[in-house]
């Protein structure tokens, strides 16, 4: 940590721009109105930087926003006149992302240059350098209290300060990738980082809470809520997903970005999540139902971070964004201040939306046991001989309209995973064991080996993929099936049947036949019965 002594005194503002200047920016601002959706409007456009924006960051009252740059600034602006306070210089490489403490008199920056900075807000004064981090800085966060602050880097750690005096408090280790994101819930007891993965810490103790895996990319952005019950996650795979923070469960899926998510944030009444992507859009998603109420363009950018903020008390919306006709490699230089019309966005008819959960069901067993042969009769197809199914299919076995407690139409699809047995898929296979509704093993009852070989290796790796996902993962049930009974009975007595249900947990047990129908009724039945529809993840597309 560095103790600076020179006092810099803050840049004199901006010279007035021309009359030229104003009438192509009013002309930039009109277009730009043209094209917003009820319940949007532009208020102005905060203009100055010449390089392109990070994270940007409200004070708590709302009086000011602050802004780093490439240009290796930070500007502080007046919300209400949009004039430029000051601006406060002293990283040598660009600013990516601000963060006030929780009193507003304190403003931390993460850079480029590996270093996070600590500036008193008043005088414009750096306080001090914390210096530690390997690689850029991508994140930093003030902890609710304002004690704490988090530094998010790209040499794949966060580190712990403290605020008042810059001493390093821990390091935290875990991640296998850069550090793009860090967030606060409002209590302060837990933080939010976002890697390859999101993860979850104790900040008290710096013990490692838990790790939300679904994202199929990396994560550019998380966010609390305001009551810290959900995370919500933005990421390179265009998608953003909201998990619940006290269980790592997901709850919902956010499709429609067609690039990646680069920014989220929600609103401080946590009805609104806004997200901004690489498309050129910004979007605003009721958080209750998952469905999009408005999107509006801005120009696309070549970058990775710029952001946007909601305001702590108003009904603004800051977005990072660039003047329409910006040359892409010019973009993001300028700050939009929208005003959103809540009563307009929540009560109009949102986008077109749809929403649909999907349960997985997945046949698994040793190759030859009769699982292709199963799978065609649970789908209500004629029953064939066939030879050994090579890789995996997937059928739809039910796709119908539901209600969902809070009214909104949802749409639940059954889908049957039927993978292959062969030795050499078994690993591969194993990859896709996650998120199991329902498992069905089987095996050939008249095996003239060990009719129970595969089941040991089948109930183990789904128990293995199912405690991976930890207390968020989906619920489980799985049942024992004996296939190919109209060739004679089970080759295994009715004992050891029992004790082998009973040892591995299965939930059930049917002894079929698909060559003549023997108990086919039953397991479709069952595995409708068994899926637990209100606490699978939505997607919302």
């Amino acid at each position: 940590m560095k103790v600076e002594t020179a006092q810099k005194r803050p840049s004199k503002p901006d010279l007035t721009p021309t009359r030229e200047q104003e009438d192509q920016w009013q002309q930039a601002d009109e277009a730009l109105r043209r094209n917003l959706p009820p319940g949007v409007n532009l208020v102005r456009t905060l203009r100055g930087h010449t390089g392109w924006i990070g994270r940007i960051a409200w004070s708590p009252d709302g009086r000011m926003l602050a802004s780093p740059s490439e240009d290796n600034s930070i500007r502080l602006w007046d919300a209400e006149t949009g004039e430029c306070l000051r601006k406060l210089e002293g990283h040598t490489r660009g600013v990516v992302s601000v963060a006030f403490d929780s009193t507003g008199g304190m403003l931390a920056s993460g850079g480029e240059d590996k270093a996070v900075k600590l500036w008193e807000v008043a005088r414009g004064r750096l306080l001090r350098t914390l210096e530690g981090h390997k690689g850029g800085v991508k994140s930093v966060a003030f902890a609710p209290a304002g004690r704490q602050v988090a530094s998010g880097s790209f040499d794949n750690t966060v580190k712990l300060w403290v605020a008042a005096s810059g001493r390093l408090l821990r390091t935290l280790r875990g991640h296998q990738n850069e550090v793009r994101s860090v967030a606060f819930d409002s209590a302060g007891r837990q933080m939010a980082s976002g890697s390859a993965k999101v993860k979850l810490w104790e900040v008290a103790s710096g013990r490692l809470l838990r790790t939300l895996e679904g994202h199929q990319r990396g994560i550019t952005s998380v966010a609390f809520d305001p009551t810290g019950r959900q995370v919500a996650s933005g990421s390179l795979d265009n998608t953003i997903k909201v998990w619940e923070a006290t269980t790592g469960r997901l709850f919902r899926t956010l499709e429609g970005h067609t690039e990646y998510v680069k920014h989220i944030g929600f609103s401080p009444d946590g009805r609104c999540l806004a997200s901004k992507a690489k498309d050129g859009s910004t979007r605003l998603w009721r958080t209750e139902s998952g469905d999009c109420l408005a999107t509006f363009p801005e120009p696309a950018s070549l970058y990775w971070p710029p952001g946007l903020a909601f305001h702590p008390h108003r009904p603004l919306l800051a977005t990072v964004g660039s003047d329409p006709g910006t040359p892409q490699i010019k973009c993001d230089r300028v700050i939009h201040l929208y005003e959103l019309d809540l009563a307009v966005l929540l009560g109009q008819e949102a986008e077109s939306s749809a929403h649909y959960v999907n349960a997985k069901v997945v046949l698994v067993g040793d190759t030859g046991v009769g699982k292709s042969g199963l799978s065609l009769v649970l789908n209500h197809q004629p029953f064939e001989a066939t030879d050994s199914t090579p890789g995996r299919r997937v059928w739809t076995l039910s796709s119908k309209e539901a209600l969902t407690t809070a009214d909104f139409p949802q749409t639940r699809e059954t889908l049957l995973w039927d993978l292959a047995g062969q030795p050499g898929y078994r690993v591969i296979h194993q990859l896709h064991l996650n998120e199991v509704a329902v498992a069905l093993v089987v095996f050939d009852a008249r095996s003239e080996t060990d009719p129970l070989a595969g089941v040991r290796h089948w109930e183990r790796a789904l128990r293995l993929a199912h405690q991976r996902q930890g207390s968020g993962g989906v619920p489980m049930k799985k049942f024992l099936v004996s296939a190919r009974n109209d060739r004679g009975g089970v080759a295994i007595g009715e004992d050891r049947l029992q004790t082998i249900l009973k040892e591995f947990g299965f939930d059930g047990y049917f002894k079929t036949s698909t060559k003549e129908g023997w108990q086919i009724a039953e397991p479709q039945a069952t595995i409708e019965q068994a899926i637990s529809w209100e606490v699978l993840p939505e997607v919302s597309t």
